[in-house]
């Protein structure tokens, strides 16, 4: 018995220090000169301030580490005060660890979504617009949740009227993010 109440002490200690539920860990790059300049995470869309989060770069690089219990999306973007450019970048809000290099361009990498995300950026950057607009219609059907019906509030009017009507009996009309939902909890 004496052996198991240190175990059981030791147990309870790790397991109290673990956050709640699925996390996002953002491992994010950026070029040495955006060192002391703030990296925001904002969760899409309209994002408040109490939704906002922050930190610093520190050595040409950053980190967040963001609770992940239903997928949304969010930006993340260099302050406007930045020495330089660093495209701003969309990221899915998924369990898992992500590699973010924010530059020109900037790209995500290391979970599902943002690598489905990351492809479609790519095509997109491929200057073709009929390619575009079916590879975004296509990634729209993918995901019918945040991801699908936040692409469907942005891009939703380059649709022809059957695209539209498709997408609506579906539901993507409804399916546009709340971020009301995500207030940080004093």
């Amino acid at each position: 018995m004496k052996r198991i109440l240190p175990f059981i002490a030791v147990l309870f200690a790790v397991t109290a220090c673990r956050p709640d539920g699925p996390m996002l860990e953002i491992r994010g790059h950026i070029g040495d000169d955006f060192n002391g300049q703030k990296i925001y995470f904002c969760p899409q869309p309209h994002p408040t301030a109490d939704i906002v989060d922050s930190t610093v770069v520190k050595g040409g690089t950053f980190f967040f580490r963001i609770p992940a219990d239903s997928l949304y999306v969010a930006d993340l973007t260099v302050s406007r005060r930045a020495p330089g450019y660093a495209e701003r970048l969309l990221i899915a809000v998924e369990p898992g660890i992500l590699d973010v290099t924010l530059g020109a361009p900037s790209r995500a990498h290391g979970t599902p979504v943002n690598e489905a995300l990351q492809a479609w950026k790519e095509r997109l950057q491929g200057g073709d617009p009929e390619d575009a607009k079916r590879s975004t219609f296509d990634l729209i059907l993918r995901y019918p949740d945040a991801v699908g019906g936040y692409l469907y509030m942005l891009f939703g009017r380059l649709f022809d009227p059957e695209q539209r009507q498709q997408l609506d009996s579906l539901g993507y009309d409804k399916r546009i993010p709340d971020v009301s939902t995500r207030r940080q909890k004093n």
